[in-house]
């Protein structure tokens, strides 16, 4: 009787079986992702008469100059910068060395659309599509790993933080993809394509360097691996400065002018926040969660005499949250997209920490999704 080949690609072990599973999990999960995001989408053009410029949601102020007209939202300084590049500095608002910092995003967009200033825009929006489902994948791919339910990291796709990073053209989902794919390669010791992927991720949003700051500490102090914490963090701070610096030859300013940018004391922020239903918002599903899984983070840190990925990953964005400035908490929409690092963190936290936490995080974020859909503007 013939021997039947071993095939040189078959799992051989139990963890090549549960890498297998993992990756095939995380490609399944993100075509679900990648479908909701296209039928989002879709449904937004279809009510906008197929105009793809009303993801970036110009306003006239700055489009046509107009001191009275409307202000549109922050995506549109990624589609003039990808369009009119150095030129787009007569379309900015009081910030350009903060919008040129941000400049991944638009230059990928430049590039994709191949010199034709009309696809511009639709490249901005396929970007985001794939980021938003590459992000939700990777989530996953990182829940298996530590044998948790993948499926629970489409609560990151259906957060509404998420949805209006998707919906408005901003940088967030390339951002975080970028992020969590640092993270997943390290979790496989590849130190320098981390490295590499987070500096790019600083360079889509500074938000990259507090993702960066979590792994470093889990490099140094939960591997206690120094040499790999100081690439990790020096990487993408190297290259977000040497930015800067670039810009501060060009544009005469860095970006230490922008108000978010200076940190406060710990939920400082919430004494500038006027409306109610925002301030309800905005302490019921970003501060308090912030706070309460900061501080089981540090706990489980102190009593394990050492810090996970998943506890590094939330201090380093529930204490991000809790230090944001003024300016960011009287906007509720900036504030759920800057809590979006924070519920991804969560999810691989209570993963590791307390999984039957998983359904109570999915009941308490994912309500709030509908009022995503209840936004005319939006949507309808």
């Amino acid at each position: 009787m013939p021997v039947k080949p071993i095939s040189l690609t078959a799992p051989t072990t139990l963890q090549d079986s549960r890498e297998a599973r993992a990756r095939r999990q995380a490609r399944q999960i993100g075509l679900l992702a990648l479908i909701g995001a296209g039928l989002l989408v879709t449904l937004v053009l279809a009510r906008t008469g197929w105009d793809p410029l009303r993801f970036a949601d110009l306003g006239t102020r700055f489009d046509e100059g107009d001191p009275d007209g409307t202000t549109g939202y922050d995506g549109q300084f990624c589609y003039y910068i990808a369009r009119y590049w150095g030129g787009a500095l007569a379309r900015m608002d009081k910030y350009p060395a903060m919008r040129y910092s941000r400049i991944v995003y638009p230059l990928l967009a430049r590039v994709l659309a191949l010199g034709q200033p009309e696809m511009i825009p639709w490249m901005l929006i396929g970007i985001n599509v794939l980021a938003h489902a590459a992000g939700t994948a990777l989530i996953a791919y990182l829940l298996a790993r530590i044998n948790a339910p993948p499926g629970y990291s489409l609560l990151y796709a259906i957060w509404i933080g998420s949805l209006f990073a998707l919906r408005l053209d901003l940088t967030e989902p390339l951002c975080f993809a970028l992020a969590l794919g640092a993270v997943a390669a390290y979790e496989h010791q590849r130190v320098i394509p981390a490295a590499i992927l987070l500096a790019l991720s600083a360079l889509t949003k500074e938000l990259g360097l507090v993702l960066a700051g979590g792994l470093a500490f889990y490099a140094a102090l939960g591997r206690s691996r120094w040499r790999d914490a100081l690439v990790i963090w020096l990487a993408p701070l190297g290259a977000y400065i040497g930015w800067v610096l670039i810009l501060g030859s060009w544009l005469g300013e860095t970006p230490s002018g922008y108000g978010a940018t200076r940190l406060r004391p710990p939920l400082a922020g919430l004494a500038a926040i006027e409306d109610p239903l925002s301030l309800l918002i905005v302490v019921l599903w970003v501060a308090l969660p912030s706070l309460l899984l900061a501080l089981a983070a540090g706990a489980q840190m102190v009593r394990l005499r050492r810090v996970s990925l998943s506890g590094a990953l939330m201090l380093a964005t529930g204490g991000f949250v809790l230090v944001m400035p003024d300016f960011s908490w009287v906007d509720p929409v900036a504030m759920l997209r800057l809590g979006t690092p924070m519920l991804f963190a969560a999810l691989l936290f209570l993963a590791d920490w307390r999984p039957r936490l998983l359904r109570v995080a999915l009941f308490f974020w994912g309500p709030l999704t509908l009022v995503f859909f209840l936004i005319p503007k939006l949507v309808w």
